[in-house]
């Protein structure tokens, strides 16, 4: 990715463009620092005035950004028009992050995952004298935006205390187990996702979030090479890249996230194993 220098800049497929001494320079972004749009559950009252009232979720995000392009040393104005157009296109499938740089946000640089909609140029005789102005619309199924800084924290099952004593003998108790727990720290203003990655051994695993009183139990018995992946975001659950989503206990799971503050992450099983079995979680701040 490209690291922004600049405020009130922004980055698209490694282009930069905004901010001081920037030959794109931003007049306006509409559609950021804004509510997403609204997805409700209302209901008409049949015959009857009135509504009955559903349940609300958020959107998709659309961001318009207008902008001047300049000349800049022995680059024109359409030259470098015709750089950013190239960077500036609709894409079949998936989002590309697009970064910016504020003020106003609480981090340095922060992103969120978009696609271009819409591009389209203003031609007047400000453009035949290198002063283009240009409207790019980017799409963002998911409404957040995030801190760039993934943070990362584990649970690790360690050696219990003791006395040591020089037995000889093989001796088997079928590996340890108990609670793990760790804090995750949100300081955005709305719920993000964590992925959660267990690495065994470990017997049926159960993962939760003690501050919203959810869990997600598995059924595996997990060998000390095997993987279980959990996006809280898409629900998805892997098994050494392999889809899994069979190994969820029916009936009593309850996916959750992390919400703003600190959230109690805790992970539970048996046959674990010191120094082996761990679950980490990686997350990033997120704000509406």
């Amino acid at each position: 990715m490209t690291t922004l220098i600049a405020l009130y800049s922004f980055a698209f497929k490694n282009q930069v463009f905004g901010g001081a001494d920037s030959p794109y320079q931003i007049l306006s972004v509409d559609g950021l620092e804004a509510v997403p749009m609204i997805r409700n559950q209302d209901d008409n009252r049949g015959y009857a005035d009135g509504m009955f009232t559903g349940r609300d979720f958020l959107g998709g995000r659309t961001i318009g950004i207008i902008f001047n392009t300049f000349g800049a040393g022995a680059t024109s104005a359409q030259t470098n028009l015709n750089t950013i157009q190239s960077v500036l296109l609709p894409q079949t499938s998936g989002t590309t992050p697009l970064y910016f740089k504020l003020p106003a946000q609480p981090t340095s640089e922060q992103y969120i995952n978009a696609r271009v909609r819409g591009f389209r140029t203003t031609i007047d005789p400000n453009y035949t004298y290198g002063y283009i102005t240009s409207q790019v619309e980017f799409f963002c199924p998911d409404p957040r935006y995030y801190d760039n800084l993934t943070q990362t924290a584990t649970m690790t099952y360690s050696a219990p205390l003791g006395r040591v004593y020089n037995r000889t003998y093989n001796l088997s108790y079928g590996g340890g187990s108990g609670t793990l727990s760790t804090t995750i720290s949100n300081i955005g203003w709305t719920d993000t996702y964590p992925t959660i990655t267990i690495y065994g051994p470990i017997v049926n695993p159960i993962v939760g979030n003690s501050t919203q009183n959810a869990t997600l139990p598995f059924t595996a018995n997990l060998s000390a090479s095997d993987v279980l992946t959990i996006d809280l975001y898409n629900k998805l659950i892997t098994l050494n890249g392999n889809a899994a989503r069979n190994l969820l206990t029916s009936g009593t799971s309850n996916w959750f996230s992390a919400q703003p503050g600190n959230n109690i992450f805790t992970l539970f099983g048996s046959g674990t194993l010191a120094g082996t079995t761990r679950a980490v979680v990686t997350w990033q701040s997120a704000y509406i």
